[in-house]
């Protein structure tokens, strides 16, 4: 019993459940943060209350660099369900889960999204950067600039999760039918769905197609894929790094914060201002399972609201 690693422990969640490699990667990141602060020695059965909650102080702490209540609460159901394996399996000699009910009341924040105008002036510094590399012949901060436009496009008129983009591959994208197949490897419910390819779109998805046929890209290979159309990057795949270094180079020449999922709480956010609104429709485009996710983009206008007490008077 004694001997049980944390290690072992992960082994054994895993061969149990079938997860994807992201799924793995979301335990073992916290089991890997959590015995970085007790001891890489310490065991699964030596763990005590006490080690979470000094744990969870540390995490909330400058030193921890004050981690947001809803990764710590991440951090914490990830250990709790692997000790609660361990607990139910008989695999460590231990009772109670120390991890159990230590989570934090996370505090609901509106969803950061951009304006319009924010939009258009990140769209007027990309394409000013594309001319400045079609004049000049040499790459720019945000070389190849034709490229990052198309990531930023496509992030606007779907709300993909980055994942999604990641792991998109020439047929799923379907110019004919105008259909772009967001994969369920890139979810977080596991689901594929589908977003349609709006006439705004369409153009650039086309260029992005005819430029990995001719660098030879074949299906089942990655086709957002920026290391095949730069003189810059090396890469054999492109990964979140590279994507989150270009939204951070835009973000400092636009002077706000930008992000893929920026957009995708934009894209949720505006729909559900629209006096048509529909709740099914906005909860498929987004690929939710559950419509209280998708609830989550519906705010008031605060118009509205003054309109509504000054009615009482």
């Amino acid at each position: 019993m004694k001997t049980f690693t944390f290690d072992d422990l992960l082994q054994s969640y895993f061969s149990e459940r079938w997860l994807t490699e992201r799924s793995r990667i979301s335990y073992s990141v916290p089991v890997k943060l959590f015995r970085r602060f007790v001891g890489q020695d310490k065991l699964p059965a030596e763990v005590s209350r006490d080690d979470v909650r000094e744990w969870r102080e540390f995490c909330f702490s400058e030193e921890g660099r004050n981690l947001a209540h809803s990764s710590w609460n991440n951090y914490c159901r990830h250990n709790r369900i692997l000790f609660k394996h361990a607990i139910d399996h008989a695999l460590i000699d231990i009772s109670f889960n120390p991890f159990a009910k230590m989570e934090v009341s996370s505090p609901k924040k509106r969803k950061k999204t951009l304006s319009k105008r924010q939009v258009e002036m990140a769209r007027e510094a990309i394409s000013l950067y594309k001319k400045m590399e079609l004049y000049r012949k040499k790459p720019s901060v945000l070389h190849p600039v034709w490229f990052w436009e198309i990531v930023f496009e496509t992030f606007y008129h779907t709300g993909i999760r980055l994942t999604q983009l990641l792991l998109m591959k020439p047929e799923d994208i379907n110019l004919k039918s105008r259909v772009l197949t967001a994969t369920w490897q890139g979810a977080k419910n596991n689901r594929e769905h589908f977003v349609p390819i709006s006439n705004a779109l369409y153009p650039h998805l086309e260029n992005l197609m005819n430029s990995a046929k001719m660098v030879g890209i074949q299906r089942g290979e990655q086709l957002f894929n920026v290391n095949r159309f730069s003189v810059r990057h090396r890469m054999e795949t492109m990964d979140s790094w590279q994507v989150e270094s270009f939204y951070q180079k835009l973000s400092q020449i636009c002077g706000y914060q930008m992000s893929p999922h920026r957009f995708r709480h934009t894209l949720g956010t505006e729909l559900m201002k629209e006096p048509d609104r529909n709740l099914h429709i906005v909860k498929a485009l987004l690929g939710h399972s559950n419509i209280s996710t998708t609830l989550e983009y519906v705010e008031v206008d605060i118009g509205s609201l003054r309109s509504a007490i000054e009615g009482r008077v």
